[in-house]
């Protein structure tokens, strides 16, 4: 009899206790990143309103929320990371496989449970490729079976990566990685509909908190079903539209998914349909000085499924602000650049943006405009056009150390502006990461 996916997968989180150097890498880099996310996150309004409900530690917690402080609770602490890893939607994301953010759900449950564990930089990154193989590898088996019933993928790929790597960090044998895979099933869940609001960071959040209770609850003897992914009224079943009778699983840990096809890192914060865009937009900007005034219409071609994600364009908040096309590519051609300050709410009280944005048109990329393509019509009568391929930071474009330190800077600058310690020296301690002897030094309060 043949062995069940998710047999196949348990076996798979089970074994990995090695990674090839290219992986690590490149595996260290994207947790970097995350990192980067999660301090600037930290500054956010969701972030503020949680804490609210989830009052930290007096005293020494023990598990650190970098930007927010300590939390004796770990599921809650996991929670926390992972509202501030997505706040800003700057993390990083999957588009040929997942189709959605793997990273910021895996290292916001691996970071609470190295905390808990003391595990090393290296076992840490370790269990985040494993966590990142088994999120895109299932996605490329799904397909888009799941996002047509409007099921977010960060909540439920994601649960289930965030499950996959904290079940590796603690050395779970293939019985309780199965039993951990059942329980995170249950807690897979979280509505697109829910796009542009505070709740979809929580989706990230509560994906990071289901991925540290399934593998702790497992590791105790918790148990749940088996064969999870593929039993009657089990994830296939009941997540996705039915259009699938099996898991044809790709083949885990060969072509690890963080070297082919590779995920993209995101170097704008905001929704990454209106990248292409953004990176015309500047080019426009960069090659013909012009006062945005003077600009008549601007037409942006997109993939039509970017059309449902972009969904405002007359924002009124900044999370609005992200997926908006409208508003990412105004302030590119009027700025040259694009940061996390555009997209504070008071932000969009800009005259000079305001008066651009209805100027801005989105349409589906066609025979004739391709995805990626701006054109820019002064009121002169003059054409300016830029088309990207790849966004920067794509796998095709990929991103240096020096763009993941400038996120950084950037991300601890919100974090802690009225703190002083030395950025530099904890730069240097992330790079190498795979040395540290415990994961948890890198966090900072």
């Amino acid at each position: 009899m043949a062995m069940s996916a998710t047999a196949r997968l348990s076996e798979f989180i089970f074994n990995v206790r090695a990674l090839p150097p290219d992986v690590v890498e490149r595996a260290a880099l994207h947790i970097a990143d995350t990192l980067a996310c999660i301090y600037a996150g930290s500054a956010s309004h969701a972030a503020a309103l949680l804490t609210q409900v989830s009052v930290p530690s007096e005293g020494n917690g023990r598990i650190i929320v970098p930007g927010l402080g300590a939390w004796n609770d770990p599921a809650v602490a996991a929670m926390l990371m992972g509202v501030c890893a997505h706040a800003d939607d700057f993390d990083d994301t999957s588009e040929y496989s997942m189709n959605g953010h793997p990273s910021a759900p895996i290292v916001s449950a691996l970071a609470t449970t190295a905390s808990v564990t003391g595990a090393s930089g290296g076992d840490v990154i370790r269990a985040y490729a494993v966590g990142v193989e088994v999120a895109c590898k299932l996605g490329s088996a799904l397909g888009a079976a799941h996002t047509r019933r409007g099921w977010h993928t960060m909540s439920t790929l994601g649960t289930l990566g965030a499950t996959a790597a904290a079940a590796n960090l603690r050395g779970l044998d293939a019985v309780q990685v199965e039993h951990a895979l059942g329980i995170a099933g249950s807690f897979a869940g979280g509505l697109l509909g829910n796009t542009g609001t505070m709740t979809k960071a929580l989706h990230c959040g509560r994906a990071a908190q289901a991925g540290y209770l399934a593998a702790a609850l497992a590791e105790q003897g918790f148990t749940a079903g088996t064969d999870i992914l593929e039993v009657k009224s089990g994830f296939l079943d009941t997540l996705t539209d039915r259009s699938l009778d099996q898991i044809d699983l790709p083949v885990l840990g060969s072509d690890w998914e963080l070297i082919s096809p590779g995920l993209a890192v995101k170097l704008y914060p905001c929704c990454s349909c209106t990248h292409l865009a953004i990176d015309a937009a500047i080019d426009i900007h960069r090659r013909r000085a012009f006062n945005p005034s003077r600009i008549e219409q601007v037409t942006c071609s997109v993939r039509e499924e970017c059309t449902h994600y972009l969904r405002f364009p007359n924002p009124t908040s900044g999370i609005e602000a992200k997926f908006s096309m409208s508003y990412a590519v105004a302030v590119a051609l009027a700025r040259g650049k694009v940061s996390l300050d555009d997209f504070e709410t008071s932000a969009l009280d800009r005259v000079d943006i305001a008066t651009l944005m209805p100027r801005v048109r989105m349409v589906t990329a066609s025979k004739t405009m391709a995805a990626g393509n701006v054109e820019v019509v002064l009121t002169d009568g003059t054409h300016l056009s830029a088309c990207k391929v790849n966004p920067r930071g794509s796998p095709e474009d990929p991103p240096t150390w020096d763009d993941i330190f400038g996120k950084l800077r950037d991300g601890t600058a919100r974090a802690t502006p009225s703190t002083s310690f030395d950025r530099e020296a904890l730069f240097a301690q992330i790079r190498e990461m795979h040395r540290q002897a415990q994961f948890a030094d890198l966090l900072r309060a």
